[in-house]
């Protein structure tokens, strides 16, 4: 079965919709909280430093040269290729932690990035490509990709700072959609038992490993 495809409009939106939540919850981080722990073996600040890429990658990935010429066609695709890379967790964890060193200000930093890249955005074709370092990619679909990596860890963010605050639906449902892509058949029929009030078999498999 083929992966989701988007059009520009819906990721656009959810882009913009997800940006606006994830400001929010970083600008209610209270001071003593940049240095608790978060995710696994991250503070809040390397939490937030981390994220900062979903929008550092965009302006830096559309404006960057063409780095490998393979084309990437889905949301779903990328991850799968990106997640295929040799320990991939391990290095992007010790990313997020080497360059926390140097953020004085995490606010600040996610409203510069998230200024760039929704402006990019609304000034941007459907079709712009974005040049990863994996491969080339149209805009609406690596779009569905930023999505992914603030609606979760805007829930991941929300949950260390206790603050339960649901993702906006349209930015929730694309990424879904594109997490649906990765699971196994058996893990979507689970899904949708849990949904309709069934019993299911648990626990499901992690896409993102």
């Amino acid at each position: 079965m083929a992966d989701h495809t988007f059009d520009f409009h819906e990721t656009a939106s959810a882009f913009r919709f997800a940006s606006t939540w994830y400001r929010s919850l970083v600008g209610a981080v209270d001071d003593h909280r940049w240095d608790q722990a978060a995710l696994g073996d991250w503070s809040v600040r390397e939490l937030v430093v981390h994220t900062a890429r979903a929008y550092k990658t965009v302006v830096e990935y559309v404006d960057g040269p063409v780095h490998d010429e393979t084309p990437i066609y889905s949301a779903a695709g990328y991850f799968r290729t990106v997640l295929a890379e040799q320990t991939p967790h391990v290095h992007i964890s010790a990313r997020a932690q080497r360059e926390a060193v140097a953020v004085t200000d995490p606010v600040a930093l996610i409203d510069e990035w998230s200024a760039r890249a929704e402006k990019l955005v609304a000034a941007s074709a459907a079709d712009t490509t974005v040049h990863l370092f994996v491969g080339e990619m149209a805009l609406d679909q690596y779009l569905a990709t930023r999505v992914v990596e603030l609606v979760v860890h805007g829930l991941d963010l929300a949950a260390a700072i206790d603050l339960p605050t649901p993702a906006p639906a349209g930015a929730a449902r694309v990424a879904l959609e594109v997490l649906l892509d990765l699971a196994e058949p058996e893990d979507v029929s689970s899904i949708l038992c849990l949904m309709t009030g069934r019993a299911a078999s648990l626990p499901l498999t992690h896409v993102l490993d």
